[in-house]
């Protein structure tokens, strides 16, 4: 029996879209084992560990799981990477731990079709990933401990196929030319701690105008950067919206009053502080 958690994550943080994501301490635990249980088939998480009994050649016939879950779903942050790596990780390490971690990590980019969120719930972190050749080319951001993190999700969801779909299918040269630019401002300040150029790199012209017309709210939910310094991010697809401020921040009283901006909205916004964790997937129990 493997008993493990996959932390939440959150993709893109402005234009590093598909390519960065940062892990955040909001967990979904994965328990599996080959005891002939009732499970889903249809689900995510056997489909990923599939892929993994597949690749050893190995039977699945008594392989079953549970999952608790605390991550909503089709919120964007990250719970589909959970069960992807949840299942992949569950399944290696039922068979004896087959495969490397960059092997698992180039399954689960494979899998969702690009790394930005599986590659931090697997590692933890902040990570910068790109699928090259037979496998996928990551970094770490070790010099994290400067900026804090306030999410804000509401009770309604948006689908990713809906999210990209909202998506251009071609961008201006002075788009890409933007996005280049604040992605190297954001990796600057993310490495020097120089939480000016972040706040600066944290600008977007790929995704965030388009997706942002899909997400009801959002821009009172933006006029939180009138008021306390940051910058309010979508998180992935979305609907959850990202306050990425300073570490020193009074964390509190922006809660508070994002919350109170929330007021008037129809939808209810549930606004929490999510700290940066440096472990991805944890193994909490091996039997």
């Amino acid at each position: 029996m493997i008993k493990l958690r996959v932390p939440a994550t959150t993709a893109n943080m402005g234009p590093g879209f598909d390519v960065i994501g940062l892990a955040l301490d909001l967990y979904n635990t994965f328990t599996f084992a080959l005891d002939g249980g009732d499970c889903d088939k249809e689900s995510m998480i056997y489909e990923a560990a599939k892929v993994v009994f597949d690749k050893a050649g190995a039977s699945m016939e008594k392989f079953s799981y549970r999952v608790d879950a605390d991550i909503p779903i089709a919120r964007g942050l990250g719970s589909s990477a959970t069960c992807i790596v949840g299942g992949m990780v569950g399944a290696n390490e039922l068979l004896g731990a087959p495969f490397t971690q960059d092997e698992i990590l180039k399954m689960a980019s494979d899998f969702e079709g690009h790394p930005d969120n599986v590659a931090p719930a697997l590692l933890g972190g902040c990570v910068i990933s790109l699928p090259a050749g037979d496998g996928v080319v990551y970094r770490k951001i070790n010099n994290i401990d400067n900026f804090a993190t306030i999410a804000a999700f509401p009770d309604f969801d948006l689908s990713t196929a809906k999210a990209r779909a909202a998506l251009p299918k071609s961008l201006s040269y002075a788009d890409t030319v933007s996005n280049i630019g604040h992605m190297g401002f954001l990796i600057h300040g993310l490495e020097t701690a120089d939480t000016e150029a972040l706040f600066f790199g944290l600008e977007d012209k790929i995704h965030e105008p388009y997706r942002s017309k899909l997400i009801a709210g959002y821009d009172v939910m933006k006029t939180l950067e009138e008021v306390h310094k940051g910058r309010v991010l979508i998180s992935g697809a979305g609907p959850t919206l990202l306050f990425v401020t300073e570490k020193s921040a009074d964390l509190e009283a922006i809660k508070r009053d994002w919350e109170k901006i929330s007021e008037p909205l129809d939808a209810a916004w549930d606004i929490r502080i999510l700290h940066i964790t440096t472990t991805g997937v944890e193994i909490l129990e091996n039997a």
